[in-house]
């Protein structure tokens, strides 16, 4: 099966996206024909055999490449001035973040009838926004975080009114986070006024709307994966990353393993009692379910005192959660856990191209 492996993107989370993408190539060129594709910090895709080595990333680095595009209606590859380059049987996401993550390449691949892994076009896009993806939780009943959410504009416009609202509905100290970025960009604590209102401007920053949450002390941090579509959905085994900050930050999931050191410490499996591992999973699978995922999805959970919460859905996760995989009931190989996110990818595809697109009617025009 020829497919390309799609990573980079025009994100804050471009290089973690590079790292996804070329771990994925090595483990699915064993048993596919891989055609990376690279989308730059410009948004602009490109190909080529050098794509697929992490070393032809690094600063200085002049690999050889080919720009390409993509047609509505087609599953060709083609070159920037109309060369059909290749065919794509399934597109594999390894992209992380605005463009790659929210829905938008999905809907380019829906266009042009190229099978992709992951959530569809609404789901990713859910599962990016966190506002949205608190609106699906709230509406399944799970457990969430009390939280405020508001436009740059509703900031600007009614302070007053939204400086109100908080004090009503949470407490400090609280965490701020851009609603539609991920890996901890973005995100701070504040705990007073004037800090809140430091955080939010850092917000603002990066993204148009806020999500401010009651920061929870005393916490412990949990992940679990789901894998599947529809109702035929199993979860991987738990972990608890580790961290002596207030939340994980980019650092603690990035910048230290870069560095040689061990990065974010985990415990995996988490030790957990038989009660609390279940009550995670199973919160994993309804979360996965709530906002309509398909393929593999982390969840992440905050637990304090007995109270599990749900905190968030990643939709592309770090390294496509494999690791999660490793141990427990439900142990795969990376490269089989790749073969069944191309397997799940396809028969969505199939199940796409199955619906009627074309209605006849008496009147004519």
């Amino acid at each position: 099966m020829k497919v390309a492996v799609f990573f980079g993107g025009k994100s804050c989370e471009h290089n973690i996206s590079i790292i996804t993408g070329v771990q994925t190539m090595r483990v699915l060129s064993v048993r596919h024909e891989v055609v990376p594709v690279y989308i730059d910090n410009n948004g602009e895709f490109w190909t080529g055999r050098d794509l697929n080595e992490l070393k032809n990333f690094k600063e200085g680095a002049k690999a050889k490449k080919v720009r390409v595009v993509f047609a509505g209606g087609s599953k060709n590859m083609y070159s920037a001035k109309g060369k059909v380059l290749s065919q794509i049987d399934a597109a594999l996401l390894c992209t992380h973040g605005f463009g790659g993550e929210d829905g938008c390449l999905q809907g380019l691949l829906t266009l042009c009838g190229i099978p992709y892994t992951g959530s569809d076009v609404l789901a990713s896009s859910c599962g990016m926004n966190k506002i949205y993806m608190k609106k699906m939780f709230e509406r399944e009943f799970l457990p969430i975080v009390p939280y405020v959410s508001f436009s740059r504009e509703q900031y600007k416009n009614d302070l007053y009114s939204l400086v109100e609202k908080i004090k009503q509905e949470l407490k400090f100290p609280m965490i701020v986070k851009p609603a539609n970025l991920g890996s901890s960009i973005g995100i701070s604590v504040a705990h007073d006024f004037p800090q809140l209102f430091e955080s939010i401007a850092s917000g603002l920053f990066w993204d148009n709307d806020i999500v401010v949450e009651n920061a929870l002390e005393g916490f412990s941090e949990y992940n679990c994966a789901a894998l599947g579509s529809g109702s035929d959905v199993m979860v991987s085994e738990i972990e608890r990353p580790l961290s002596s900050h207030e939340f994980l930050t980019y650092k603690d999931k990035y910048l230290n393993k870069q560095k040689g050191q061990s990065g974010a410490k985990k415990e995996f499996p988490a030790q957990l009692d038989e009660k609390l591992a279940q009550k995670i999973k199973s919160l994993t699978k309804r979360a996965f379910k709530a906002i309509g995922a398909s393929g593999v999805a982390r969840v992440d959970f905050l637990c304090v005192d007995g109270q599990v919460y749900v905190n968030e859905i990643n939709t592309i996760p770090g390294a496509l959660s494999n690791y999660l995989f490793s141990k427990g009931a439900n142990v795969l190989s990376f490269a089989d856990l790749l073969d069944k996110l191309l397997d799940i990818a396809i028969a969505n595809q199939k199940r796409r191209d199955s619906l009627q697109f074309v209605y006849s009617s008496s009147y004519s025009i």
